[in-house]
């Protein structure tokens, strides 16, 4: 038998860069690799992301599949428009979504004649937002360029996509809404409606993934994020928490996706740092900065004290300590920041499942609503933003009023730490007064 001449073409880099791994090139395993330094990427084996090759297959499959979402991006995002009203088709009546909770107060828009296309306001939407991003978006950094992206490079994305359209009309409609008190019903009307279309369109988005469609989502997923905070809830805040919880527990999943793209373009500076730098002026708007109060690090390291104080299921424990954990990393952070914190560190909290704890705050379990109000204390940190102000101490409160007199002394840090700081401004005696009745 001849022997079979070996075979000439194409060999395989077992040892190659994750780029050139998802491109299907032929890498030099050079650190960076000529492949990663002529195209202008960062290569993995120079200490860029790692970036998971597509499999073609897989691919295929997820095209033609109803459900062409990334298993592991399990955001509640994705969940939304599974039960969002508008998509009656798909709706689960068993699990509504956080956005059909969040919203209940809202009326959504009769269908009829003239409501399928009501271009004038839509125009008017547009207009406000591009007079007043920098108020919308509330960039206090003196960042010219940063304000430019969300000026020049959102609408130019918002044109190519009609979901983050939606999404950015939306958003703004909430802000108008702020400034017209009186038109605050039709213009929150109109957001939700905005709204539910928007996430309607991006269930049925198919497209793989490319930079255009990595920057629209990361741009939507913000959005959404924020409107969740912005709309009035329709619940109890400590449940309305619980839904906001679940609706953003998907964006560090996604922005994990979308990471290697977004770099790359337009949004890579909001992305390195314009959510992640923190922004802490403070609630009146003045250039002093907002640090965290004082105790916050005494009163943590209680709270693994506070967990065995009384009995408790060992798995609502365990995920007690773990959702501790995490809050004290974040603020340790902030320590070492000189006092500041991200947007994106504070919005994205649990980053793990949140789940379980969501569960144990509906639940009302004490040690569960303790860990939240210390939460609300980080939270507070952006009560200046329109869309989230009054959010800490609507949460506090409620907290406040769910549990019983023997856990009460664990809260009064992040009480006085809150509605303190806001009591007094309503003139020297109040403060005192305010909390000692919420605390009867």
């Amino acid at each position: 038998m001849e022997s079979r001449a070996p075979r000439v073409g194409h060999k395989k880099s077992r040892k190659g860069c994750a780029q050139c791994k998802r491109r299907h090139v032929k890498c030099n395993e050079e650190a960076p690799c000529s492949n990663c330094v002529r195209h202008g990427v960062a290569c993995s084996l120079a200490g860029g992301p790692y970036v998971p090759r597509e499999d073609a297959k897989a691919r295929r499959k997820s095209t033609a599949s109803s459900d062409h979402t990334n298993p592991s991006r399990t955001a509640s995002l994705e969940a939304s428009v599974n039960n969002t009203g508008s998509t009656s088709a798909v709706e689960s009546p068993s699990a509504p979504s956080p956005f059909t909770v969040l919203t209940g107060l809202i009326d959504r828009p009769i269908s009829g004649p003239g409501q399928e296309q009501n271009w004038q306001l839509d125009l008017q939407l547009m207009h406000h937002y591009m007079s007043n991003t920098k108020f919308i978006l509330n960039e206090t950094q003196d960042i010219d360029f940063i304000l430019r992206i969300w000026q020049e490079e959102l609408p130019k994305v918002a044109f190519t996509c009609d979901y983050v359209m939606h999404g950015l009309l939306g958003f703004s409609a909430l802000h108008k809404a702020v400034l017209d008190p009186e038109n605050a019903p039709m213009l929150q009307a109109s957001a939700v409606d905005h709204l539910d279309k928007a996430l309607v369109l991006y269930r049925r988005d198919s497209s793989i993934g490319t930079p255009e469609s990595a920057n629209a989502k990361f741009a939507f997923t913000w959005l959404v994020a924020l409107f969740a905070y912005a709309i009035p809830p329709s619940v109890p805040p400590i449940d309305a928490m619980v839904e906001l919880f679940l609706l953003v527990k998907g964006i560090d999943a996604i922005l994990s996706e979308t990471w290697y793209w977004v770099a790359q373009g337009p949004f890579a500076a909001i992305l390195t740092r314009g959510f992640q730098e923190a922004i802490t002026l403070s609630p009146d708007g003045s250039s002093s900065t907002y640090t965290i109060p004082d105790g916050m690090d005494f009163g943590l390291a209680h709270l693994d004290f506070m967990l065995g104080v009384d009995a408790m299921i060992p798995d609502d424990r365990r995920v007690c300590a773990v959702v501790l954990a995490e809050l004290k990393q974040i603020y340790d952070s902030v320590l070492r920041s000189d006092g500041s914190c991200s947007v994106a560190s504070i919005l994205c909290f649990p980053k793990q499942d949140p789940v379980p704890f969501a569960e144990l705050i509906r639940r009302r379990v004490p040690q569960a609503l303790i860990v939240l109000s210390y939460y609300c204390v980080l939270m507070d940190v952006l009560d200046n933003r329109w869309w989230i102000n009054g959010w800490s101490s609507r949460v506090i409160t409620d907290v406040m009023g769910s549990l019983d007199e023997p856990w009460k002394h664990w809260i009064e840090w992040p009480v006085e730490s809150i509605l303190y700081k806001q009591a007094t401004t309503a003139g020297p005696g109040t403060a005192d007064m305010a909390i000692d009745r919420m605390l009867v």
